[in-house]
Formats: structure tokens, sequence, C-alpha cells
């Protein structure tokens, strides 16, 4: 549970944190003068820097990167204060020098997502983190716009004079406020609902792992990542179990597929994956030792499979839990060349179905793998076993 709760704080990093020691620099600035402004906010960069560095540091360069943009605007500020700047900009050279880097952000947001993605952990998915930044910076510009021009029209205006201005100005220290409360009180709900949610790594072409993602953003999202899977084909002699995936399956609703099939989770080794597997589709508590055969990449609709391909033989039978209804069947090599034509089957067990008529199994029914499926769901079998 640690682990995971790290992973996602990693993968759902508070955007507020790259942003405060401005905000703190911002308004203590306003009220007391750039050297208290200095002194303020300096310390909350060391504390930022001590709490990343113990608990995130896989994101150390990302921030190290956002601390640099805060000292250049905080420079720049101190090195136009003393310079006359025309009115109404002479109170707001802070502002307008952090919406000009924003504005900069939003327009070159490719290049600046490709410097930060070329030196952050590549054992970390940046994805969340990068929307997030950018979220808020939208809204932070969104802030500051507001303030400048309701600035510009009160000075050019004279509305309300000098006591619109202190308004003015408490209502954007005020927002600022609201938004840094809001952004922890938000960031803490969505990490509460993470933790509820199923996490898949992202691997590259040689099944190393490069990231991760919840199975949701995955399945959900525009993008198409790589996930490991396991499958495990069970067979007996010349025959090979199938499993029906059900009408509400997001990918091969409906088809016929390897019986025991699924996502490796994050922190979770392949044999944890397949034993987890065989005990929520048919109940099997025994220890499952399958016979690796082979890995093989395969694409969907909506990801890409990285597939660690296993034997199970000489299983008399396997059949379903009461709480899973999925539908079961051997099937003989002639069954199933006789039905490839229907378009019955899911590409991936077509594929695996190649694979295994190579190496003999279903012809010589010889494995050495240790089989103790068999024993654990013959109950409520006969009704899907056909030969």
């Amino acid at each position: 549970m640690h682990r995971l709760r790290k992973q996602i704080y990693e993968s759902f990093f508070n955007p507020i944190l790259h942003f405060l020691p401005l905000i703190v620099f911002i308004l203590v600035d306003d009220y007391w003068g750039l050297e208290y402004a200095w002194m303020a906010s300096l310390p909350v960069v060391v504390l930022l820097f001590l709490y990343i560095y113990t608990g995130y540091r896989k994101l150390l360069q990302w921030f190290l990167i956002s601390t640099g943009i805060f000292f250049v605007i905080a420079g720049l500020s101190s090195v136009l204060s003393p310079v006359d700047v025309y009115p109404p900009f002479d109170n707001i050279v802070l502002e307008c020098a952090l919406l000009v880097v924003f504005a900069i952000s939003i327009i070159r947001r490719k290049k600046v997502e490709a410097f930060i993605n070329n030196r952050k952990s590549r054992l970390h998915s940046m994805s969340n983190n990068l929307n997030e930044m950018f979220r808020m910076i939208w809204i932070l510009t969104a802030v500051l716009v507001s303030y400048i021009f309701l600035h510009t029209l009160v000075f050019y205006t004279g509305v309300g004079g000098e006591s619109a201005d202190v308004t003015l100005h408490t209502a954007y220290v005020f927002v600022l406020f609201v938004v840094m409360v809001y952004e922890i009180i938000r960031v803490t709900v969505v990490r509460l609902r993470l933790m509820k949610e199923e996490w898949w790594p992202i691997v590259n072409e040689q099944g190393k792992m490069i990231g991760s993602v919840s199975h949701i953003t995955s399945l959900a999202g525009e993008g198409k990542y790589m996930h490991p899977v396991i499958r495990v084909m069970v067979i007996d002699e010349n025959r090979i179990f199938l499993q029906k995936r059900t009408d509400n399956d997001l990918v091969f609703a409906g088809l016929w597929d390897t019986a025991v099939s699924n996502h490796i989770r994050v922190n979770e080794t392949i044999e944890q994956c397949i034993a987890r597997t065989a005990l929520e589709n048919y109940g099997v508590t025994a220890n499952i030792k399958p016979l690796f055969l082979t890995n093989y990449t395969s694409e969907t609709d909506s990801e890409f499979h990285y597939a660690f391909l296993f034997v199970l033989c000489k299983s008399e039978s396997v059949g379903f839990t009461a709480n899973n209804q999925c539908q079961t069947k051997w099937w003989t090599l002639k069954q199933i060349e006789d039905n490839i034509s229907d378009n019955i089957f899911t590409c991936n067990f077509l594929t695996e179905l190649e694979l295994i008529k190579r190496s003999g199994l279903l012809e010589q029914g010889i494995c050495e793998c240790e089989c103790k499926l068999r024993d654990s769901v013959m109950s409520g079998n006969a009704a899907y076993k056909q030969n």
C-alpha cells in the first residue's frame, strides 16, 4: 500500500507546489516590499526542496525547473524595481513579468513538455503532472489578466479612486489564497479516488517498465500505452480450454479468448498476476506453475499488449465461479479451424494458436508443468463443458 500511495503521489503531484514560492513572493512584496519578499519566499523554496528530495526524488529535476523560473521572475522584478516604470504598471511589474512567462509557456507548450520529459526519470509517467501544471498555469493566467486589466482600468478611469485600487488588490490576494486552498483539497480528493483504481505499468517494446497509468485513463485516453499482460493457454492433448468474453467487456466483447488472461498491475509479479486471475475467474487457490512459452506484442483499439504467454497442460476440466458467470468450453483444433471464418475468436488467441501449433504441444500432449487447476473447479462445470 505504501508503494502504491507513493506511485500515485508521484503521478499526481500537487501543481500548486511549483508556484507556491512565486505566490508567496508576490503577496509579501505587495504588502511589505522586495526585501521581505525574498526573506519569506527563500525558506519556502528550501522547505519544498527538502520535502521533494526526501519523498519524491524522481520529481526533483522537474521541481528544480520551476524553481529556476521563480528565481528568474523574482530576480527580474528586483532589477526592474528601482527603474522608473510608466504608471500604472509600476505597481504590477512582477505580475506582468509572470504573465509573460505563462503566455510563452502556453504558446510553446509542446516544447516545454519535451524539455521536461527529456530530464525526468524514465521510470515515471509525467502526463498527469504536465496536464496539471498547465491547468494551474491557465488558472493563474486568468487571475493575472483579470487583475492587470482591472488595475489599469481603475487607474485610467479614476473610478473609486484609491479605495477602489485597495479593494481590488484585496480581492486579488483573496483569489490567490482561495486557489491555493482549493488545489490542495482537490488534489487530496483525486489522490484518494486514485487509490481505489487499478494501476497498470507502461512498458517499452523490450518489456521494460517506463511508467504507469490508471486503467481507466489508459482505456479512455486518446494516447495508447503498452501494458504487460499474462496469457495462459490451458490445453489437454488436442483440446484448448477457452472463455467467452462478456458483452460488457471494453475489448473483444462476446468473443472466445484464452482462458486465463489479465493485465499485470503495478508492483505485481507475473506469478502473482496468474494466481490472482485464476482465483478471480475460477476460484482456484492452488499454486499454479504453468510453462512459459514466449513473449509477443499485439494492438487493440485502445492499447498495446506485451504478452507473457504460458501453457498449462493435462487439465481435465475448468469451471467458472458463480460471481463471474463466464461461459467456458473445451475446443478441439478442428472445431476452432471450422469456426475461424465466423470471427468468433480474439486476434490475440489466434496469434497464440499459431504459436501453440508450432510448438507441437497440441499434437504431442506433452508438458512438464505442474497442473493443479483441474482439482479446484470441478463443481458447476457440467453445464458448460463440451467436447
